[in-house]
């Protein structure tokens, strides 16, 4: 009698269940794909704020993370003085050109 007249049985499952059960493979399979998609969008998160070891921020005020909040617009010259005016009377603090 040979080790081949035995077949293999690990874990209550045949060597090769494709159609009998779910294969052995599919759970790794799924969890290996969960772990890429998370380390994927950690990373692209990282790319797109732009806060990798390492990387300058970009700082449009040096008190933005304090205690204020800053807002940029961008617009045409000929529309600076009526941008102004409806910021300060919305309340606006301070304004920069």
């Amino acid at each position: 009698m040979n080790i081949w007249d035995w077949p293999m049985d690990i874990g209550g499952k045949p060597s090769f269940a494709l159609f009998k059960n779910m294969p052995a493979f599919i759970p790794v399979t799924f969890e290996f794909t969960v772990l890429c998609a998370a380390h994927g969008m950690v990373i692209t998160f990282y790319l797109r704020s732009k806060l990798l070891p390492g990387v300058e921020p970009h700082v449009i005020h040096h008190r933005q993370a304090d205690d204020h909040f800053v807002l940029t617009i961008e617009g045409k010259e000929e529309n600076a003085a009526a941008m102004k005016s409806a910021l300060k009377e919305t309340g606006a603090v301070e304004i920069k050109e």
